[in-house]
């Protein structure tokens, strides 16, 4: 008994080592970690603030809200360049420390213009995370990592985004101002955490490109294909809209499911997210596995709309419960395969040293999600019903396609593989392994 104890310790043991990579990748990890913690944080409890101790009005939050994602639509495509021109590492340094500043500032607002002031401020940083820390894993990891690297980060950023929440309700669950301040505060100290981390990266190797050729701010979107492909991550990110708004109004609205269902769902994503983003993510590293992936998050993301609109039907009264369990699987299954998918095309299509452009052109269309999403899924999909689920199956099913269409004729185009010219893969490569030779060195002194 105890051997077999002491066996599946070590097993769960060596798993954790496996997740976790070498020094580099854990110091990443952590880095990560501590970013989404904050997020969690801020996320859970600054609604709550801007109403009971800024005093804001519903209609004040809303349109400050809208003019940050639009301030943050703006800044998406200069910012991507940014991180190409000075570097991925020293821009995610520059980016959290700015968020660090506009996070502690907002906790200490006390009227519309300079709530307003505060998160127009953080606009202009607000998107740029996600595609500087992408062109961070272009540079200093090889190819045949970058993928796997991503579903991990992912893992990390759901479970902390979860640990954060549960914080945040403990901070809630005082009722003092402070303690809403301090939800808001704790996230400006983790992006403080998280530059400093940073710091202790080894930086990632710049392409010839960068070091050459001054590249026209919106040439990503002159690609057509990668044109075609930013709209079809918009589309396909509309998962999220349905999941956290669509799902919830259409159980109280039109099934007879328990409105305690909710948020049980959103449980169970995340739960499900954190368990098989990383095994699931396998096989996205090529053209063609990328593209695949993504065929299989708009198939996913269309038989839920379909499950959504079974739940309704007079005669799942008694079934509704299980249709949404199986619609929300399908989602979770979309939304794995739709990261995983999107990564491998990003990165594969990308030029050497454009990491940071093509991952923020691309990242447009998830930002206008973000933006219209919330009103086009429970202003127009739910209120539509069948007809609009229908509908909403449809697009999901034609972003698929319309991806992995692109990614098939971008494969036949490269290697008989699928994966990335040999030049610009080779050239790659070389950096990324130059980038880690010498964050080994560094390590070693």
């Amino acid at each position: 008994m105890r051997s077999t104890r002491s066996d599946r310790a070590a097993r769960h043991l060596e798993k954790l080592r496996e997740f976790l990579g070498d020094s580099h990748e854990r110091r990443l990890l952590v880095t990560v970690a501590t970013d989404a913690t904050g997020s969690g944080l801020f996320i859970a409890g600054a609604a709550l603030f801007y109403v009971r101790v800024a005093g804001l009005s519903g209609s004040q939050i809303g349109i400050g809200l809208s003019v940050m994602g639009i301030v943050g639509l703006l800044a998406a495509l200069p910012n991507g360049a940014l991180a190409d021109r000075i570097g991925p590492r020293r821009a995610l340094i520059a980016l959290h420390l700015w968020r660090a500043a506009c996070c502690s500032a907002l906790a200490f607002v006390s009227s519309f213009p300079q709530f307003l002031t505060a998160v127009v401020l953080l606009g202009l940083a607000e998107y740029a995370g996600a595609p500087a820390l992408q062109a961070y894993v272009a540079g200093a990891f090889r190819a045949e990592r970058r993928v796997r690297l991503m579903a991990r980060i992912q893992t990390v950023k759901n479970t902390g985004f979860l640990v954060g929440a549960l914080l945040a309700a403990a901070a809630v669950s005082t009722g003092s101002p402070w303690g809403y301040r301090l939800l808001l505060v704790g996230d400006g100290l983790s992006f403080l955490v998280a530059a400093v981390l940073m710091v202790t990266l080894r930086a990632a190797a710049a392409g010839p490109a960068v070091e050459r050729v001054r590249r026209k701010l919106l040439a990503p979107l002159k690609n057509p294909g990668f044109a075609v492909l930013t709209v079809c991550n918009g589309v396909l990110m509309l998962n999220f809209s349905v999941l956290t708004i669509g799902i919830p109004l259409w159980i109280v609205r039109a099934t007879h499911a328990p409105a305690a269902l909710a948020p049980i769902l959103l449980v169970v994503n995340t739960v499900l997210a954190i368990t098989l983003q990383v095994p699931l993510s396998r096989g996205a590293d090529t053209m063609r596995g990328a593209g695949r992936q993504t065929l299989r998050s708009g198939c996913c993301l269309a038989l839920m709309c379909l499950a959504l609109a079974a739940a309704a039907l007079p005669s799942a009264r008694t079934g509704a419960v299980v249709l949404l369990l199986v619609a929300v699987l399908l989602q979770t299954l979309g939304e794995i395969w739709y990261s995983s998918g999107g990564w491998g095309l990003q990165f594969a299509l990308a030029p050497e040293g454009e990491q940071g452009s093509y991952a923020a052109a691309y990242g447009l269309g998830s930002t206008t999600e973000g933006l219209l999403g919330p009103t086009l899924v429970g202003a127009g999909v739910v209120s539509a019903g069948t007809a609009g689920w229908g509908l909403l199956a449809a697009a999901f099913l034609a972003a698929g396609v319309a991806s992995w269409t692109v990614a098939a004729r971008a494969a036949a185009r490269s290697t008989p593989g699928g994966t990335v010219a040999p030049e610009v893969t080779a050239s790659a490569d070389r950096h990324a392994r130059s980038a880690e030779t010498a964050g080994d060195l560094a390590t070693a002194r």
